[in-house]
């Protein structure tokens, strides 16, 4: 590492900082519980029924058998309720004591300080360029984990992004009173990404390289850096192309262009993402055919807002082959079979196979009966929009099933092991479209294209909502989010809405492009897909700092790129320059 540094044509050594941002998801923390005597019934905003069913379990001291949790719908989350809280327990304790149900609903106050926040991190990178190539990374970061028991790790994307002969990465957690970190939409990688990507592109201007080039140079490798197992797929190369083409990056030059007027200046970034979402067991579904051919989908997992619901209808009447309307889904229920966390880009890729498995056993067992009752082979039969389709007829589900003594078909499904030798990767690109004020500092952000690989897109229009959610999720912690505190007390100043800003419809780009490889990870699941939930909120605030970049001249090493921090950054540059 020393030897690659120290012959290297070039070096960048730059500190980076990030700051505190808060979930402030629009439904704050919150349980309902009742007690009957013998049941406990909670109904919980929440991520993780099963989770909370669990800490209830060991905080009351009562059988997983006589506690049910409940989620039918959430108002967002984030990754901040994954596990049971305090307000659970509180809600559930006076329930049980009082003989009345109980609910414990955090203010918006009680929320900021409580229910966890993305970590603000400093973390120093030195790269190093040798030959047009990256010969050297190395990344030291500190992240105030307040008094939770992990860190997330900042380094992540510096150890699993590029293809790099020498890197090396330390990461510290700082203990503080200031209140614990919580997973937060990609924990640690939106941090890393925003230094590394930075870094990566200040390394670029310092050899005059095109900052795709260098990027393409170290991108394209089969392997996984970490462990070298090779990836299930990827085509981040392909993601490149895409978003190059529709941002217009042959116009971009290097210190911008002229803005609107003549103090505004325009310029374009992009950026690099990485993230898991293979998803795996434990999963899984039961998938229950009525009498009258309708169908009813049950599994234990939650829809936090993603159209999980919508999604596993369509894999559930696709696989068994019925109408979309005629498949009800059940979910958000402990009494159902087990589902995972919504969290970790993990949902579909974990039950959607799950879901499959369980409608194709159906589906064999309903051709299996219909040959019985029609006297046709079942091989010569198809289930197709709820009928039965054989060579010369099509005979309505509805009624071979009532022709059937045990006229009900429940199949069964669970997810299958991921295959231990293949590394399970999304990755992604996005790019920004910036005009930077410069006798104000106000960032303006005109377009950003995003661009991923996912494999198999099941839901086009979830698929787009998700990355138009993330992006804007991502313009907070790129331009305008941050918890302050009193320095001398510790005490939170913003922990409300009005003081602590988070976008609004006003603040959306005025065009957001999203595009998709689309093309299915046949060796991940049955399915071929991956998760979407984190990989839109990674690269997007690295994008804008580099397009920020490209268009003043001036380098902003500090998310949020507030006014103060681009004024600041812009006289230095003229002080140097």
């Amino acid at each position: 590492m020393r030897r690659a540094i120290r012959e290297a044509d070039a070096v960048v050594d730059a500190t980076y900082r990030t700051s505190t941002q808060i979930h402030n998801s629009l439904e704050t923390h919150g349980a309902v519980a009742a007690w009957d005597g013998d049941v406990l019934t909670v109904w919980e905003s929440t991520q993780h029924t099963f989770a909370v069913r669990q800490g209830l379990h060991l905080a009351v001291k009562l059988p997983l058998s006589k506690i049910r949790v409940l989620c039918d719908y959430m108002g967002g989350g984030f990754g901040s309720k994954g596990n049971v809280g305090k307000h659970s327990i509180i809600a559930a304790l006076f329930a049980m004591q009082l003989g009345r149900p109980a609910r414990c609903i955090l203010t918006r106050d009680e929320e900021n300080l409580a229910a966890g926040n993305r970590s603000a991190t400093l973390q120093q990178l030195r790269i190093a360029a040798k030959d047009g190539r990256i010969s050297a990374i190395e990344h030291t970061s500190w992240a105030n984990a307040g008094q939770g028991r992990w860190v997330a790790n900042p380094t992540g994307p510096t150890n699993t992004l590029y293809d790099v002969a020498n890197v090396s990465s330390k990461s510290y957690k700082v203990v503080t009173n200031a209140g614990a970190l919580s997973a937060f939409r990609a924990p640690g990688y939106v941090e890393g990404t925003f230094a590394l990507e930075s870094a990566i592109d200040e390394l670029a201007d310092k050899i005059g390289i095109d900052p795709i080039a260098l990027r393409r140079k170290h991108a394209g490798s089969p392997k996984d850096p970490m462990g070298g197992k090779r990836y299930s797929d990827k085509h981040l190369l392909e993601c490149y192309r895409i978003g190059a083409e529709e941002i217009g990056w042959r116009r971009r030059r290097n210190g911008g262009i002229r803005g609107s007027a003549a103090h505004r200046r325009r310029g374009i970034g992009m950026a690099t993402q990485i993230w898991g979402g293979g998803g795996g067991p434990p999963a899984y579904a039961t998938v229950h055919v009525n009498p009258d051919g309708t169908v009813v989908l049950t599994t234990g997992t939650q829809d936090i807002g993603t159209g999980t619901r919508t999604v596993l209808a369509q894999v559930c009447a696709d696989e068994l082959g019925v109408e979309l309307d005629d498949v009800q889904v059940r979910l958000g229920d402990t009494d159902n079979p087990y589902g995972p966390i919504s969290a970790g880009s993990v949902t579909l890729a974990s039950v959607g196979p799950a879901v499959r498995i369980a409608a194709r056993d159906a589906r064999e067992q309903l051709l299996g009966a219909a040959a019985g009752v029609l006297e046709t082979p079942q091989s010569e039969l198809r289930l197709e929009a709820g009928v039965i389709v054989s060579k010369g007829a099509r005979t309505p589900l509805s009624d071979v099933l009532g022709k059937v003594d045990n006229n009900t078909v429940i199949g069964k499904g669970g997810r299958h092991p991921n295959d231990p030798d293949l590394s399970q990767r999304t990755f992604g690109a996005h790019f920004a479209e910036v005009e930077v004020d410069m006798r104000t500092g106000e960032i303006s952000v005109e377009h950003i294209v995003a661009v991923h690989d996912i494999g198999r897109i099941v839901n086009p229009l979830t698929a787009r909502s998700q990355v138009a959610g993330g992006v804007l999720q991502a313009l907070g912690f790129a331009l305008i989010e941050e918890r302050f505190l009193d320095r001398a007390t510790g005490r939170v100043m913003n922990g409300n809405l009005e003081n602590y800003k988070v976008p609004t419809v006003r603040d959306v780009p005025t065009k957001i492009t999203v595009r998709f490889v689309d093309r299915p990870d046949r060796r991940a699941n049955n399915m071929g897909v991956k998760g979407l939930g984190e990989p839109p909120i990674i690269p997007t605030a690295a994008a804008i700092a580099n397009a920020v970049a490209n268009a003043t001249g001036a380098r902003i090493r500090h998310a949020p790129l507030t006014r103060a921090r681009v004024l600041d950054a812009l006289a230095l540059a003229g002080a140097r320059s």
